[in-house]
């Protein structure tokens, strides 16, 4: 038994060192392969990537934030909430901090940046200063790298929006874009600043609130069963990051499946490929089964070939793909997951590499390589030797 299971260990080392030295000897096809398979696999691990950092950086942000946000119910969709409920939310028991913020979008020249006013105590602890203060005084903002970069702002520098023009802003900081990827286009102002300019005073977009461990989800019942007039509309942080989770999956599910048909699409590119040499490859088989190969050595060897090529091309799809990332900044793939951020993104893509997306890269180059090959091997094998070697 134990003589029986060397023999195989021998075997199949023998059939290891027969596929490693063909790979090496037929380098042509065996680098138009790897490429093939590096260029079907690297835009799907860089898309994933992307969409996995861009999650986890936004479940970040959703465990930095409150723990409760309230907004009016206007009619099914989120509405300005009157500043009256801060002391009533104030007042419940477990509240730790209620805060209102306005949140609005407007066009700097052709750049959509997002508007947030609020306390100037209440600035996220992400925001990190790079030139300049906070806002302190009337008009003062501040401005995210990105716009600072783009449109040459400095602190100091006076501009108003086309959504409001008779609102003069004061550049007062520019905050480094690198924690968050909204950051890069984001101006901060005081919270009155803001109600004046988008014409809501006395109302914010939404209300804070900021609870004892363990009360989030009771408080956040309690207000959306309290019978407010105008109803509210409540969502606490576990919702929020489902909206989160769902969102960013539903968009790289999206990318799978269109990718799956790329995929489809290429098998015959890679049959074509896998056939390069076909009538070397045939007078090979037929010697191999001339000196004495069974068909299923000769198809586990063309497998074992498959299998080294895969562990290759896929490593090298990931090593690629983290270059385009540090170096390109994901140019051209993290448009699909960021809107309106153009081919190249002003500030740093985020990038996750997990294990299940590499394993299943590779277990996609093995897919394709097998299907390209395995068969016409078995039809060269399953012929008689003259007939191979002709």
């Amino acid at each position: 038994m134990k003589g029986n299971q060397t023999g195989d260990m021998s075997r199949h080392l023998n059939l290891l060192f027969t596929a490693t030295a063909n790979i090496l000897r037929n380098k042509v096809r065996t680098i138009l392969l790897i490429l093939c398979l590096m260029a079907v696999l690297f835009p799907w691990i860089t898309a994933i990537s992307i969409s996995e950092g861009i999650k986890f950086q936004s479940l970040l942000s959703v465990e930095e934030g409150a723990d409760i946000y309230v907004t009016s119910d206007y009619f099914g969709s989120n509405g300005p909430i009157p500043l009256d409920y801060l002391d009533r939310f104030r007042k419940m028991e477990g509240v730790v901090s209620v805060f209102p913020r306005i949140v609005g979008r407007a066009y700097f020249v052709n750049r959509l940046a997002t508007i947030v006013g609020i306390l100037p105590e209440n600035l996220p602890k992400s925001i990190h200063l790079a030139r300049g203060r906070t806002f302190l005084e009337k008009g003062e903002v501040m401005v995210g790298k990105g716009l600072a970069q783009e449109f040459g702002l400095q602190p100091g520098v006076r501009f108003s929006l086309s959504i409001n023009p008779s609102k003069l802003l004061k550049v007062m900081g520019i905050f480094d874009a690198d924690a968050t990827i909204w950051s890069s286009n984001l101006i901060l102002m005081a919270f009155d600043d803001a109600g004046e300019f988008f014409k809501m005073k006395g109302k914010a977009t939404d209300i804070l609130v900021y609870t004892r461990p363990g009360y989030g989800s009771v408080l956040a019942k309690e207000i959306q069963e309290a019978g407010w007039d105008p109803p509210l509309r409540v969502q606490d942080k576990a919702l929020v990051k489902r909206y989160f989770q769902r969102g960013f999956n539903y968009k790289a599910g999206v990318f799978t499946a269109l990718y799956t048909v790329a995929f489809a699409l290429a098998i015959p590119a890679l049959l074509v490929i896998s056939g390069f040499g076909q009538t070397e490859r045939k007078k090979e088989i037929g010697v191999l089964k001339a000196t004495g190969w069974q068909t299923q050595e000769v198809m586990e060897m063309v497998a074992i070939e498959n299998l080294v090529i895969s562990l290759t091309s896929a490593p090298l799809a990931i090593l690629m793909s983290m270059v385009w990332l540090k170096w390109l900044n994901g140019a051209w793939i993290a448009q699909f997951f960021i809107a309106e951020i153009g081919l190249m993104a002003p500030f740093p893509i985020p990038s996750r590499f997990l294990p299940l997306p590499s394993i299943l890269a590779f277990l996609f180059a093995v897919i394709l390589t097998m299907v390209g090959s395995l068969y016409s091997t078995w039809r060269t094998a399953a012929v008689p030797p003259a007939e191979a070697m002709r």
